[in-house]
């Protein structure tokens, strides 16, 4: 997932967006020439931007910022109105950026707060007009008002509803567990965010667009992302990917309200602790073990797992770049951790409330927990090493439900070939997709092997699967795989 940008010069701020999700070749140049006060040839390259590309805000947005800076308030005026109409949404940023402290005492602006939630909602009407006209009328086109999702489905009305209850409960999780300063939505001021639910040949016109021509293979492993620029949410995966871009949502979200950018480890260990989730017999929803804390406990048994200190100081290219597995794991590992604890959401009012002087998060760790960088990496490891291990893709059990199933991302594992008269018996064909099984919603494989850990074979669970826009149910017996 990648985002935009923010950076501040002693003397004077850098321009806030850098699109990063579609990098012009201009920008970086473009930043240099306004970092040396060369306002003139930054210009020249944001124009050479903004007219190559008529659908990018970014380019406008800077121009704005430089025109405000250089006191040319009516050019700042003219640029920022463009920018909103290409797509800019964000007050927060508009009413804290010190480079536009001089177009804040313009009319213009004024009218802009004023009228900014009637803007907001025409904005997200635009939007949905323009993914009626990109998608067709075969999509599901929806609203949630209370969470400001705009939804384009590509999915049978029934799936399509699954996915929108899968986005509030974890909404509901996150605000209950980490993010209680998103429970007052009452100003209406936070930007719609469009959520787009494609069919595979969609998903991949998308995904060469963002990231440029890809292999087949490796389309088909891309799950989704959310693009924060343009507050776009894509996934053709239903399942732990849907749950981990919509909360880099709320945790945009709310780091927006605080104008505060919090770095790689906070933003993906949080929207990975989602990623696999389950009912419990108290009837909550949450966290459970997955591939992720396998490979982390795994590395805790290895006395392998990287320091604290270093894990919440590495750099985005980095953490991405270099053992991104492990990286992911270990951080997703740190908030399951003070989740246990019962210590979430009091490390988040911690460190957002000590940002300034703390923005790593590393000091609001150690004194939410009340230790010591060395006592908390060996409490990690103790506590990884304790944990359930369980089934997974890359080490399958030789159990099943008697198919097999093709690896297809999509709202679930579909089934290639019936090996069994139970599954048969159930109703299952070639082409089904398996949705759920013994309760627990089953969007992928590696859902599938982990909801099988646990059973044995003979048991009986039952299973519901989909077969185009029927949704059906039966009862299997739990198998030997083939």
């Amino acid at each position: 997932m990648r985002m935009l940008t923010l950076a501040f010069l002693v003397m004077f701020s850098l321009p806030t967006f850098v699109s990063a999700q579609e990098k012009a070749p201009e920008s970086d140049k473009a930043l240099k020439a306004f970092q040396n006060q060369d306002f003139d040839e930054a210009e020249r390259l944001w124009t050479q931007w903004a007219d190559r590309d008529p659908q990018a805000f970014v380019p406008m947005y800077n121009l704005a910022c430089a025109r405000s800076l250089r006191g040319d308030t009516k050019g700042a005026s003219e640029y920022m109105l463009t920018a909103i109409e290409r797509g800019f949404a964000d007050i927060n940023q508009l009413e804290r950026d010190p480079n536009l402290k001089a177009f804040r005492k313009t009319d213009t602006y004024k009218q802009l707060v004023d009228a900014w939630p009637t803007f907001l909602d025409r904005r997200v009407e635009a939007d949905l007009d323009a993914a009626r006209k990109t998608y067709g009328s075969r999509y599901n086109y929806t609203k949630d008002s209370k969470y400001r999702l705009a939804f384009a489905s590509s999915y049978d009305t029934i799936t399509s509803r699954q996915a929108r209850e899968e986005v509030r409960r974890t909404a509901e999780w996150a605000y209950k567990n980490v993010f209680h300063d998103l429970r007052d939505t009452s100003d209406g001021l936070d930007p719609w965010v469009m959520v787009v639910l494609p069919t595979q040949s969609h998903f991949a016109v998308w995904a060469n667009e963002t990231y440029g021509q890809l292999h087949a293979s490796a389309t088909s492993q891309l799950g989704g992302a959310y693009a924060h620029d343009q507050k776009k949410l894509v996934t053709q995966d239903l399942g732990s990917t849907l749950r981990h871009e919509f909360f880099h949502v709320l945790h945009w979200r709310s780091a927006d309200r605080l104008g505060q950018r919090h770095p790689v480890w906070i933003q993906e260990g949080l929207a990975s602790i989602v990623e696999d989730m389950d009912q419990t017999r108290q009837g909550r929803w949450e966290p459970a073990v997955s591939w992720r804390t396998n490979s982390i406990a795994r590395l805790a048994k290895q006395n392998k797992l990287t320091k604290i200190e270093q894990l919440t100081s590495m750099p985005r290219s980095r953490f991405a770049g270099s053992r991104p597995l492990s990286n992911y794991a270990h951080a997703r590992a740190v908030f399951m951790y003070l989740h246990e604890q019962r210590k979430l959401a009091a490390f988040y009012k911690q460190y957002t409330d000590n940002y300034s002087s703390d923005p790593s998060g590393l000091t609001a760790l150690l004194e939410t927990l009340d230790t010591t960088t060395k006592e908390f990496d060996e409490d990690l490891r103790q506590w990884a090493r304790g944990l359930e291990m369980v089934h997974e893709q890359n080490s399958p059990p030789a159990l099943g439900i008697g198919v097999v199933f093709d690896v297809s991302p999509g709202d679930g594992p579909i089934v290639r070939q019936i090996t069994h008269n139970s599954a048969k018996d159930a109703g299952l064909r070639p082409g089904d997709i398996l949705t759920g099984m013994n309760g627990r919603s089953v969007r992928d494989l590696n859902e599938f092997y982990r909801v099988l850990t646990g059973l044995s074979k003979g048991e009986r669970v039952e299973i519901t699967y989909r077969r185009r826009s029927q949704h059906k149910s039966g009862t299997v017996e739990i198998t030997g795989r083939k």
